[in-house]
């Protein structure tokens, strides 16, 4: 099943809601990043959860999830735009724990620690940043409470990752459901038991479920409309030329010792692992741009 996302409304328009499908991407980030299964549980949360998130801005605006955790994954850090794309790392990628309660342990990787989220004008605008501390580790918790404290919509955000014993990812997805303002108080304050009923995510992804089709099936009873759908995609936003412009940044003292010390400067992305390369011929070519 292809990558995808949905949006729909229900409830005459009082609930708006987001599922995605996003198993290749997120088996992209693990070969990319060589993350161990309990690492990959927690990016795949992470990165659909991001894209969940980035799909309620403004279309000039993307969104940046870092989670920072005391647990031996110490870390996340995820970038996603509303268009669908998303990027993201874990800081130790060999994390592994022992399954809890039959489920890859990502509260126990991440530990306690805190959230914060930050939207990103592309334009420059002022930035906006909250921080808030991670209530389990298992990231949709945390992404709820972060909605509910900083957002004050009432939320439900659902993550999972099916992860098979040879690593790879079999499944991956996520929903985010929240009360607009107007929402019947029945609807709103049983916003989490509504989702009691229906199967994990990853388990949806896994019978073949679609976004739209798993809106329909957290939504049976409130009339949803689906509104719109995209397609999502692990994308990156480095380039050689903006290794270049760093390089650059570091000054003509530091490239010349560069060029006599190794004749080279080596870069890696960390978002997507791609690694760069810039000779002697193209260090020398860059210094000659500069005044």
């Amino acid at each position: 099943m292809a990558d995808g996302l949905a949006r729909a409304l229900a409830a005459g328009g009082t609930i708006s809601a987001l599922a995605a499908v996003t198993t290749s991407l997120v088996d992209e980030a693990r070969s990319r990043h060589g993350t161990f299964p309990t690492a990959t549980a927690a990016l795949g949360r992470a990165l659909t959860g991001a894209l969940l998130l980035a799909a309620t801005l403004k279309r000039d605006e993307r969104l940046s999830l870092d989670f920072r955790g005391s647990g031996p994954l110490r870390g996340i850090l995820t970038d996603a735009t509303p268009a669908g794309d998303v990027r993201g790392f874990v800081m130790r990628p060999a994390t592994h724990l022992p399954p809890r309660c039959g489920k890859l342990d990502v509260g126990g990787a991440l530990g306690a620690g805190t959230l914060c989220v930050m939207r990103v004008p592309i334009a420059g605008a002022g930035l906006y940043r909250s921080v808030v501390p991670l209530t389990t580790g298992e990231i949709g918790d945390d992404l709820a409470h972060y909605l509910a404290t900083s957002e004050q919509v009432p939320s439900v955000v659902g993550l999972g990752v099916f992860v098979a014993r040879d690593g790879v990812v079999v499944a991956a997805g996520g929903y985010l459901v929240q009360a607009m303002p107007g929402a019947n108080a029945a609807v709103r304050d049983g916003l989490a038991a509504r989702v009691r009923d229906v199967p994990a995510p990853s388990a949806m992804v896994r019978e073949g479920l679609t976004p739209a089709a798993i809106l329909a099936r957290l939504l049976s009873d409130l009339e949803p409309e689906v509104i719109g759908e995209r397609e999502v995609r692990f994308q990156c936003r480095c380039s050689t030329d903006r290794v270049a412009r760093a390089v650059l940044a570091m000054g003509r003292t530091e490239i010349d010792d560069a060029i006599r010390r190794d004749g080279r400067i080596q870069a890696l992305c960390e978002f997507c692992g791609v690694r760069y390369e810039l000779d002697e011929h193209a260090l020398r070519e860059l210094l000659a741009t500069q005044p």
